[in-house]
Order: C-alpha cells, then sequence, then structure tokens
C-alpha cells in the first residue's frame, strides 16, 4: 500500500515525557511533507493547545482536535468544520457528575474554558504536568458548572478530570446510555464528545477533504482515545509505550515517544518503499 496521510495523537505519542516534540520527529515530518506526503494531528486538545506546538511541527497544516469535533487550519488559525453536543446530554451527564470531585474543562471552537480554583489544583486531579499550559491558554472562569450548563452555548468537547480512577469509573457507569463518545484519558479523565465523533471520524473526515483514500491512511497513537482512529486507518500504529488495548489493535509497533517513534512510523510506513505493511 501506498500511503499517503499519516495522523499522529500528541501526549504520548508526538510529545516525549517532557511534552516536546523530538527533533528526530521536526526532521521526518519535514521529509514526508517535502515527498508529498500529508501529515496531520489528531488531538483530543483544543486548537489553543495545539498551536503551542506549531513550530516543531515542521509544516504540519492541519489538526484533528478535540477528538474530532473540529478540524482546524494551523496555517489559517481557522475552524473548518465543527460537531456539536446536545445540551440535554450536557444537563444529564453533570447530574451524573453529582458531588464527584472533579475539575472540568469545557471545549468551543479554537479554545476552551477551565474554572480557576481547578487549574491553581491539577496535582490532586493527575494534571500537575499541564498546570503551565492551562494558566497559559485557558479561559478562566469562577464556576465551570455554569458555564457549561449555558443554553445558548455550542460545545464540541468537555473532560471530567477526577481525583482517583475509582471515581472516574463510577460517573463512567452512570453515563453509559447516553448518546455521547465517551474515552478514557490521563490517569483519571473522562471524555465527552458528540455521538458519533471520535478521532476516527476525524481521520476519515480530513482524508475526504484531501482526497485521500481511507485505507492510505496511518494512525500513530498509545492510549484509550486514539483507538477510534486506530481502527478508522488503513494502518494502525502503536507507539512502544501505548497500553495493552492499543498494542491489542494496532497492526505494528514503534519505538516509543522518547525513542523516535514517530520518526520510525514516518520513515518505515509512509516513505519506506518496501513497506512492512
Amino acid at each position: 500500500m501506498d500511503y499517503e496521510l499519516i495522523a499522529f495523537d500528541m501526549d504520548g505519542t508526538l510529545l516525549d515525557t517532557h511534552k516536546r516534540v523530538l527533533p528526530s520527529s521536526t526532521a521526518a515530518i519535514d521529509e514526508a511533507l517535502a515527498a508529498g506526503k500529508a501529515v496531520a494531528i489528531c488531538s483530543g486538545r483544543c486548537p489553543k493547545m495545539v498551536e503551542l506546538d506549531q513550530a516543531s511541527f515542521g509544516g504540519i497544516r492541519y489538526a484533528i482536535c478535540c477528538n474530532g469535533s473540529i478540524i482546524y487550519d494551523l496555517f489559517e488559525h481557522r475552524v473548518l468544520s465543527s460537531e456539536s453536543l446536545d445540551h440535554e446530554v450536557i444537563v444529564a451527564a453533570v447530574e451524573a457528575l453529582g458531588d464527584e470531585d472533579a475539575m472540568v474543562d469545557v471545549f468551543l471552537g479554537r479554545g476552551y474554558f477551565c474554572q480557576t480554583s481547578h487549574i491553581e489544583n491539577m496535582p490532586h486531579y493527575s494534571m500537575g504536568i499541564y498546570q503551565d499550559m492551562y494558566r497559559a491558554t485557558a479561559t478562566q472562569v469562577k464556576d465551570i458548572r455554569t458555564t457549561l450548563l449555558d443554553p445558548a452555548a455550542r460545545y464540541q468537547k468537555f473532560i471530567f478530570h477526577f481525583a482517583s480512577p475509582e471515581a472516574r469509573a463510577r460517573v463512567r457507569a452512570r453515563v453509559e446510555g447516553l448518546p455521547v463518545e465517551l474515552a478514557d484519558s490521563e490517569i483519571a479523565s473522562l471524555e465527552f464528545s458528540p455521538a458519533g465523533v471520535d478521532k476516527g471520524s476525524g481521520l476519515l473526515a480530513l482524508a475526504d477533504l484531501l482526497g485521500v483514500p481511507h485505507e492510505a491512511t496511518i494512525a500513530v497513537g498509545d492510549a484509550d482515545n486514539d483507538l477510534p482512529m486506530l481502527r478508522a486507518a488503513g494502518l494502525a500504529v502503536a507507539m512502544g509505550n501505548a497500553n495493552k488495548n492499543v498494542r491489542a489493535a494496532a497492526d505494528v509497533t514503534v519505538a516509543d515517544n522518547d525513542s523516535d517513534g514517530c520518526a520510525e512510523a514516518i520513515r518505515r510506513f509512509l516513505l519506506s518503499t518496501q513497506q512492512e505493511a
């Protein structure tokens, strides 16, 4: 198969454990683009978060953001398409959350909202490594639940970050019947996206936009919220640091995110004339 498009998850994939893009990844991305291949970001992050690392992406133009609910042009800094959650689903999710201790992120267009008190207490929610990014990029509000429950807003995604995996499991059980896409992420986070929308649908939407056959796509990831794009892609690639679910879903595995795994994926499968899969 002559693959034409490769899509990378960010956290745990294109970003190393220090949340940086390796120079080897940037060099390989530039090689792929020079060869006429397409390279994209496919992340749970919103566009504003993705743009923080844009200088390290080489010439990547397109980002699939918010778990597939936004297609974004990094060159023109604009949303090309978006899918929104039904307000009734949001209300039901907040009711299911109840009095559980959780930090909440709410995504709208290019950016997102977060409660100031939550940002100052992010280590409590196993999110301390992202604290500087949130301080720099979030629109901070006093009461995030009031923001989330605004009936006039059309949100693309929201996340509950819990103080423990056990709390996540409790709330996940309460919301399982809702018409919404759920994805576990981080240590104890639960992501909500519109029904039928995930990283897989986002990958295929971008492929259609670029005129790339679905079977000519490659997806690279490490965590459960990457599973839909791995299943949708023509070739599913697991990072060496991927969890067991991703490894089981993948066709091939490359080195980990600290050991040039992304560059390996590009050179072995997108650029090689002697592809292994």
